[in-house]
C-alpha cells in the first residue's frame, strides 16, 4: 500500500504531504485540484505482479486479473500526455518530483524522464534508484478505472477493434459478481463474454431475466457499476489466490466514482468497498464531487479517510479539519455565512416578552464569549404560543422527530415542565419575564445610590430614579392590588395579571431593557444564566445537524 506521498512539485501538488488510509480514501476538491494526478502517482508507484512471484498459489490469477480490467498497473506516461508545447508537469524543478512511502516504511523518489519522438512529445516519471541498493518498484496489482469506463458501447464505431476476452473468473466469483449486480439492480444476469473495446475499456456481455434488458440496453450507470464490481471481485479473487503476508495486497483506483451513479448506488458501493477493503486487504482510492458520498464517508471515519484539496490557483493545499459543512461550503464556492444565512433552528417561545428576554441573553453571551455570537443559529418564531400548546407539541413524538425539530422555551414559572429529551427548556429565573423585570426594578428602587441609576444612557432617555418613583413604581404595585380586589369581589382573575403585566411592559419597554440587562449581569443570577446557556447548547447539538448547521461551530470559551 501507499502510506503517504510527499510532493516536491508535480503539477499543482507542491510542498504537500498526503497520507492515505490502508482502507478507503475519498479524494475531493473542486475541478483543477489534481485529484486525478494523485491516482496517477499512486499507480506509478508499483509494478505488475509476475506469474513467477513466490506468493502466488494460483498463478493464472495474475493474467485473469490483467485481462478482465482494462488498465492494470498503468504508468503515468500511459495515463497523461503533454500538449503540443510539451506540458512539463514540474517546470523549473530538477531531481525529485515526489517521494512515495510504502507500508513497510521503505521510500522511493521519482523524477522526470522526458522523451520525444517525431510524432509526439511525452513525459514519464521514473523511480530514482540509489546506487548499490538493489531497489525496485514493489509488486502489487493496481487497477485504475478512469472516465474512459463511461464510454457508451453504442457510441463505439470501430467494430474492428472489438474482440473477445477469453479469460474468465472462476465460477464462484462469477456467481458472486452476478449476486452483487442483482443486489444493486435487481437484474439476474447470465454471463456470455467480456468484450475488449480497443483502447477504451473492457465491458461485459450478458443477458438478464427481464425481456429487453441486457448488456447492450442497460444504462450508462449500470454499465459503469458492472465494471467497478468486476474490478472489486477480481481483486478478491487475487487475494484468495496468494499467500497473503502484507497489510495491503492490492489497490483499486476510481476516478469520479459518482459519475453516472445515483446517490443510492454511491452509498451502497462505499459500504461494499469498506467490507471488501477490510476483508481482502484492498486499498481503495477514489475521487468525487458527491456531497452525499463525502457525508457518508465522514460518518465512517474508522474505515474511510476523506482528503479535501483546496485550489490556490498555482498550487493546492489540504484541508486540515474535514467536516461535511466546510466541504459543502467549499464545493459550492460560497462562504459559511452565506450557507448558514438560511440554516437556522426554529425556536418556539410563549410571547414577545420571552423573545425580548432571549435577545438580551444572546447579547450577554456574546459579550462574555469574546464576541462570538450564538444568535446566528436561531430563528425566533414570531408567534405567541400558550405554554400548554408548546408542551402538547413536544409530547407528540412523531412531530418532535420529523417536522418539529425545534427548540422550545417556556417562561421560568414553568420550570417543572422542562425536559431536555423533549427539547423543552425554560428561561432563567422562576417567574415570567415581566415579573422578573418588575421585581428587579422594585429591588433597585431600594438602592437609590446604585450605579444603575447613574447610567448615562438611562438618564439620556429620561429614566431617572425619581421618574421611576413617581411614574412606574405605583403602577407595579397596582397590578397586585387589582388582583387582590378582584378576589375579594369573587371575580375571575384568569389572565388579568398577565394582561396588566404586558400592558405595563409595553408602556416602558426601553426602561425594562436596562432593568433586565442589569438582572442578567447580576452575580446573584449567574448560576441561572449559565444553566440556561448549557441547556440551550445541549438542544443546539441535538437539532443542528437536522437543519444543516455544523454542531462544532458553537465554540466553547471560558468553560461555556
Amino acid at each position: 500500500m501507499v502510506k503517504n506521498i510527499e510532493y516536491i512539485a508535480y503539477r499543482k501538488l507542491k510542498g504537500i504531504n498526503i497520507e492515505f488510509s490502508p482502507n478507503v480514501n475519498i479524494i475531493a476538491g473542486t475541478n483543477g485540484t489534481c485529484k486525478t494526478s494523485i491516482l496517477h502517482t499512486v499507480s506509478n508507484s508499483f509494478q505488475t505482479v509476475k506469474s513467477t512471484d513466490g506468493r502466488l498459489l494460483e498463478k493464472k490469477s495474475v493474467s485473469i486479473l490483467k485481462q478482465l480490467n482494462k488498465l492494470s498497473n498503468p504508468k503515468i506516461e500511459t495515463l497523461t500526455r503533454g500538449d503540443k508545447e510539451f506540458n512539463d508537469p514540474a517546470q523549473e524543478t530538477k531531481g525529485t518530483l515526489y517521494t512515495t512511502t510504502y507500508n513497510d516504511e521503505s521510500k522511493l523518489s521519482f523524477r522526470k524522464h522526458n522523451s520525444s519522438t517525431s510524432e509526439k512529445k511525452r513525459f514519464a516519471v521514473k523511480p530514482q534508484y540509489k546506487a548499490g541498493e538493489n531497489e525496485s518498484l514493489p509488486a502489487m496489482p493496481t487497477i485504475y478505472l478512469g472516465l474512459f469506463r463511461l464510454f457508451s458501447y453504442g457510441e463505439f464505431e470501430s467494430d474492428d477493434l472489438i474482440s473477445n476476452i477469453t479469460a474468465k473468473l472462476p465460477t464462484e466469483y462469477q456467481e458472486e459478481l452476478a449476486k452483487l449486480y442483482k443486489d444493486f439492480t435487481t437484474y439476474a444476469i447470465d454471463f456470455e463474454q467480456i468484450k475488449n473495446m480497443g483502447k477504451i475499456k473492457n465491458r461485459p456481455e450478458f443477458k438478464t431475466d427481464i425481456s429487453g434488458i441486457d448488456s447492450n440496453t442497460i444504462s450508462a450507470g449500470e454499465d459503469n457499476l458492472f465494471i467497478i464490481l468486476t474490478a472489486l471481485v477480481s481483486l478478491k479473487y487475487y487475494y484468495k489466490s496468494i499467500n497473503s503476508t502484507n497489510e495491503t495486497e492490492s489497490i483499486l483506483m476510481i476516478d469520479e466514482i459518482d459519475a453516472s451513479l445515483h446517490p443510492e448506488f454511491q452509498i451502497k458501493l462505499l459500504q461494499l468497498f469498506m467490507k471488501y477493503s477490510e476483508n481482502y486487504k484492498i486499498q481503495i482510492l477514489m475521487t468525487t464531487h458527491s456531497l452525499s458520498l463525502i457525508e457518508f464517508a465522514l460518518e465512517h471515519k474508522q474505515f474511510c479517510k476523506t482528503i479535501y484539496l483546496l485550489d490556490q490557483k498555482n498550487s493546492v493545499n489540504q484541508l486540515e479539519d474535514v467536516d461535511k459543512y466546510t466541504i459543502n461550503m467549499l464545493l459550492k464556492n460560497t462562504t459559511r455565512q452565506e450557507i448558514q444565512l438560511h440554516n437556522k433552528i426554529p425556536v418556539m417561545t410563549e410571547d414577545d416578552e420571552a423573545r425580548f428576554f432571549l435577545n438580551l441573553l444572546f447579547e450577554h453571551y456574546k459579550n462574555i464569549n469574546e464576541g462570538r455570537s450564538i444568535e446566528q443559529y436561531f430563528h425566533l418564531v414570531n408567534a405567541n404560543f400558550p405554554s400548554e400548546a408548546i408542551v402538547n407539541l413536544v409530547n407528540d413524538d412523531y412531530l418532535l422527530k420529523s417536522t418539529m425539530r425545534t427548540i422550545n422555551i417556556l417562561d421560568g414559572d414553568q420550570s417543572n415542565k422542562a425536559n431536555l429529551n423533549k427539547q423543552l427548556i425554560t428561561l432563567p429565573g422562576d417567574k415570567s419575564p415581566e415579573e422578573i423585570i418588575f421585581n428587579h426594578a422594585m429591588k433597585l428602587s431600594t438602592m437609590p445610590d446604585s450605579s444603575f441609576w447613574s447610567n448615562d444612557l438611562l438618564i439620556n432617555d429620561g429614566y431617572t430614579f425619581v421618574f421611576f418613583e413617581r411614574n412606574i413604581k405605583d403602577k407595579i404595585d397596582n397590578i397586585d392590588n387589582t388582583i387582590t380586589q378582584l378576589k375579594q369581589e369573587n371575580k375571575s382573575t384568569k389572565g388579568v395579571k398577565r394582561d396588566l403585566n404586558k400592558k405595563l411592559f409595553n408602556e416602558y419597554i426601553i426602561f425594562w431593557k436596562f432593568i433586565l440587562k442589569n438582572w442578567i449581569e447580576d452575580l446573584d443570577n449567574e448560576f441561572e444564566i449559565n444553566k440556561f446557556y448549557k441547556n440551550l447548547r445541549i438542544l443546539f447539538l441535538k437539532t443542528a445537524d437536522f437543519h444543516g448547521i455544523n454542531s462544532n461551530s458553537w465554540v466553547i470559551i471560558n468553560g461555556q
